[in-house]
């Protein structure tokens, strides 16, 4: 599919699914075939964590086979509706209409359009009340879960909490369910006596005169709510050994591993702190263990550590110095995205910066003391600072704080405390020498479900606009740079977070309008969105702006986090006081409703590690070098990726073949390692070059060998030799290639001009201008070796570089399509 479209879309590897690790499976013959789909592009779906633990979870199952799929880039799906092609999964290029399940990951409100394109583009009736015994069951999962009704008349089935157990059982559910040959009813209704899953259909809400939820009606009268689902603990959801390395380069390009799951903190804006309580951490020795078998054989060179809070780890300081202990020789970075301000100290400060320096994160939230009180944030200024001043001291280039406006009690005051604290924290960045750089973000609060706060009130569009004026007038300074959402994203985002089923018609409509990507700023449609709820007779700013009281039916009451609702509403209560709610991970059980302290508590992890080293440090690495060049092929797939694309994928290689790869020293070590010039993206080549610095030697047989066995589809090492030429001499060298046309043959006219030496020279433009290249200097030979391939050769190297399409269009007077469309392979590079 991807072969037709190459030169009409944008980054074409992230359709490639060429990844490394991909399992080897019968993909179209397994009992029960699941696709895990991803509504925004793909590296931001591979950078997701839970679609990667589902994934590993399911195919270890002989008689499971799980694929993935992820929207298509506007471009992508252009080209699908044009050419009347159906959405496909990367594994195996299979419709999505053709499997048993397609399991949506829900993270984000304004990734709900993209829910349906994916639906539609891949032959699936949007609406579970459309669909009929050949269709896939449609489920969901993620936090989004937690209230699903915007999006209840689209799904068949939800899952709400931990989906590591309850996933085999859908899959279980499913294949005894095709072998009985049963009614889709029965399907659902067996479902949803599964705890853990919901199905919207068997509950209506019935609404009030006013337009409010009277009460919302349950089908069975034993199943009024439905629980989440948790797992006890985290030993049975084990990470990856093998995890998937893209080709292409995605958001969280880096091995992540979670540490713990949930947050006893209890701030009290934060439904992530919530819905995913209890508190569980891994076990040190498993975290250690995934550290090593995932960086092994993903080849990855940065480690990162995922929790809500990173720093509450029982023992936090003694896992870095073991894992730094442990990997400092392989140059691996190791960072801590959630870090809380107040766990930084001096041992890991220490320990983080043996090898380079990633940026830091840091989240106050809020500008003053009084307004972290109110949301819970038990930080004060001195804490902040103290943290700042020891990360830039220790050398780290960047630090990025998180602020939200908008807040509960939320006053004048406060925005000015937020520009006071930001401007001291600068003062510090400029302080440094050499100087710092800030980056402050600030977004605006969204009330959330099943949060102390989920009765609250949105700012409105005035309130939202206004505030931001204030913030870029004030956090203006060289080195400070500002980051703000679009109000109409905070404003579609609080609407759909806290709404009911009646916004299925809007999604709805707004889908088919052509609203996409809503939470990217450069694709939102505004103006489709008012289209859509006026079409729809709903004003979504009722939604946002109106606060709510104890007493209402809200639209997620049915659906239980756990977290019991008179806890929520005494949160509320002591935030309007001002009031701190203690930590239950150091002080007494707050009684929230989560825990039965039997199956169901927290498991924390303070073991002790022994002290040992591992390895030597960088700076205690010989400083030997031994250089060799290597010439490779870029073929097939791997034509699709990207020079850089291309570097990455070899340099990870290396990593997992073992080869002693020497650093450059400094803040940011890379392994000395250099290429030749950039293919341009579709063509392939039999000739590219790279070179490599090792600080042991090897036998050239050996060094390709272990590459060779690690390298992605398309790549292969041809020689290995010693590196004895000057590469500080810029020669021209003979470049030598073969062009097939797919369609037609080549005009003999292109030839006749090439043998008459009368080729006007050719004209090649760039940025910096245009540029004439005479042919007749630098083009060598030319033959046809029959009517719709030639091989023709030309020098490399001087002032110009020639671009061969657009050689070939001049040559032959073809059409820019046509050149695309042919095969085009380096042969040789001589000199």
């Amino acid at each position: 599919m991807i072969d037709s479209l190459i030169h009409t879309i944008q980054k074409p590897s992230r359709y490639l699914g060429n990844e490394i690790n991909v399992p080897r499976k019968d993909w179209a013959n397994s009992k029960v075939r699941m696709v895990l789909a991803f509504p925004d592009i793909y590296e931001v779906g591979m950078s997701h964590l839970g679609i990667l633990l589902l994934y590993n979870i399911l195919n270890q199952q002989d008689w499971v086979g799980a694929e993935r799929v992820f929207a298509p880039w506007p471009d992508m799906e252009s080209r699908l509706r044009i050419n009347g092609k159906p959405l496909v999964s990367l594994e195996s290029a299979t419709p999505l209409a053709l499997f048993d399940v397609v399991g949506f990951s829900l993270q984000y409100e304004l990734s709900y359009t993209n829910v349906l394109t994916m639906l539609e583009l891949g032959g699936i009736p949007k609406l579970s009340a459309s669909r009929g015994p050949g269709s896939p069951l449609v489920i969901g999962g993620g936090p989004n879960a937690f209230n699903p009704e915007p999006v209840a008349p689209f799904f068949d089935a939800l899952v709400l909490g931990d989906g590591e157990e309850v996933i085999l059982e859908i899959a279980e559910l499913v294949q005894e369910w095709k072998m009985q040959g049963g009614e889709r009813s029965d399907l659902l209704q067996a479902l949803s006596a599964i705890e853990g899953i919901y199905v919207p259909q068997f509950f209506q809400p019935i609404y009030d005169s006013k337009g409010r939820i009277a009460e919302i009606r349950p089908s069975f009268p034993d199943r009024e709510r439905v629980r989440k689902r948790i797992i006890p603990s985290l030993e049975l959801s084990r990470q990856p050994s093998r995890p998937l390395v893209p080709c292409t380069r995605i958001i969280h390009d880096r091995l992540s591993l979670e540490l713990a799951r949930g947050c006893t903190r209890g701030c009290r804006f934060c439904q992530a702190g919530f819905i995913y309580r209890p508190v569980r951490e891994r076990s040190p020795q498993e975290i250690i263990g995934a550290a090593e078998e995932g960086l092994a054989s993903t080849g990855h060179d940065e480690l990162s550590l995922l929790a809500l809070s990173v720093g509450d780890y029982g023992n936090i300081q003694g896992l870095l110095q073991t894992l730094m202990r442990h990997h400092r020789n392989g140059q691996v970075a190791i960072s801590l995205p959630s870090l809380r301000v107040g766990t930084l100290d001096e041992e890991m400060i220490e320990a983080i910066k043996q090898v380079r320096k990633t940026g830091f994160t840091l989240a106050p939230e809020a500008g003053s003391e009084r307004l972290r009180r109110v949301i819970n944030k038990t930080i004060t200024e001195s804490d902040l600072l103290d943290g700042v001043q020891k990360a830039y001291s220790a050398g780290w280039p960047l630090i990025k704080l998180y602020f939200m406006m908008g807040l509960p009690t939320e006053r004048s005051q406060d925005h000015w405390a937020l520009v006071d604290l930001t401007m001291k924290v600068w003062h510090e960045a400029a302080r440094q020498r050499p100087r710092r750089r800030l980056h402050v973000s600030v977004s605006t609060f969204v009330p959330k479900p099943h949060t102390p706060f989920q009765w609250e009130r949105q700012l409105s569009l005035d309130e939202i606009e206004q505030n931001l004026a204030f913030f870029k007038q004030h956090l203006r300074k060289k080195g400070l740079h500002f980051k703000w959402h679009k109000p109409w994203q905070s404003v579609l985002e609080g609407v759909f977070s806290r709404g009911d089923r009646r916004l299925a018609e809007v999604i709805l409509g707004a889908q088919e309008l052509g609203c996409r990507f809503d939470g990217w700023s450069d694709q939102l449609r505004v103006d489709l969105w008012q289209q859509a709820f006026a079409a729809a007779g709903i004003d979504p700013l009722t939604y946002g702006q109106r606060s709510r009281n104890f007493d209402e039916v809200l639209p997620w009451s049915h659906l239980d986090c756990g977290v019991n609702r008179d806890y929520l509403w005494d949160e509320y209560e002591r935030a309007l006081r001002e009031d701190f709610t203690s930590d239950c991970r150091t002080q007494a059980c707050n009684d929230c409703g989560v825990c039965d302290h039997t199956k169901v508590r927290m498991e924390l992890n303070l073991q002790e590690l022994p002290e040992q080293d591992v390895g030597l440090s960088p700076e205690e690495q010989e400083d030997e070098s031994y250089g060799y060049r290597l010439v490779f092929s870029k073929l097939g797939k791997a034509r699709f990726l990207s020079h850089l694309e291309m570097v990455t994928g070899l340099q990870r290689a290396m990593r997992r073949a073992k080869l002693p790869l020497a650093y450059t020293k400094g803040y940011h070590p890379s392994p000395k390692v250099s290429f030749g010039d950039a293919m341009p993206l579709g063509l392939e080549s039999q000739a590219e070059e790279m070179k490599v610095i090792l600080h042991q030697p090897l036998l050239a047989s050996e060094i390709g060998k272990r590459l060779n066995s690690e390298l992605p589809p398309g790549l292969e090492v041809l020689e290995v030799g010693a590196d004895d030429k000057d590469t500080r001499q810029m020669t021209p060298r003979v470049v030598t290639y073969e062009a097939t046309l797919k369609r037609g043959v080549w005009p003999i006219e292109g030839f006749h001009r090439f043998h008459s030496q009368s080729l006007a020279p050719l004209r090649q433009r760039s940025k910096r201008g245009e540029t004439l290249v005479q042919l007749t200097e630098r083009l060598i030979s030319l033959d046809s070796l029959d009517s719709d391939t030639i091989r023709f050769a030309f020098t490399q190297g001087q002032n110009v570089n020639i671009r061969v399409r657009d050689l070939l269009m001049h040559i032959f007077e073809l059409s820019k399509e046509e050149i695309l469309d042919a095969r085009i392979v380096k042969i040789s590079v001589e000199g």
